[in-house]
């Protein structure tokens, strides 16, 4: 019984250990897209990555339509900081993922996926 109550404080301290230090404290109440809503607030950069068409159909109104396969390409060419805060939505959040990851490859490193476009919005209200 001493056991089980040893492993179990040492689990409970290496979880707590672990959301202090990606910082799920500030965050562990709220949905991805209630994060992104506050990270726009806050001043992030917001990112469209569906097609124009998708983006001309419906879209958040200050958000910049950049597809994700052209995502580096136009940060760069944009001369968008590697450190700058950025939430990406699409339909479902698969495209916003991607464009993650491959500007993480790149070096950007303050980014967040707000997932879905229907789901974001609906977080707003």
């Amino acid at each position: 019984m001493k056991i089980f109550f040893s492993l179990l404080i040492l689990t409970t301290s290496l979880f707590s250990s672990i959301v202090f230090a990606h910082g799920g404290e500030d965050h562990k109440h709220l949905t991805r897209e209630q994060v992104a809503w506050e990270k726009s607030a806050q001043g992030a950069l917001v990112i469209d990555v569906r097609t124009a068409q998708e983006y001309g159909e419906e879209n958040i109104k200050y958000a910049l339509n950049i597809p994700y396969k052209q995502i580096v390409k136009q940060f760069k060419s944009l001369e968008i900081r590697k450190d700058r805060p950025v939430v990406l939505y699409c339909r479902s959040g698969n495209r916003a993922g991607k464009a993650i990851m491959m500007l993480r490859k790149a070096g950007y490193t303050n980014l967040h996926n707000a997932g879905g476009i229907t789901a974001f919005i609906a977080a707003k209200k």
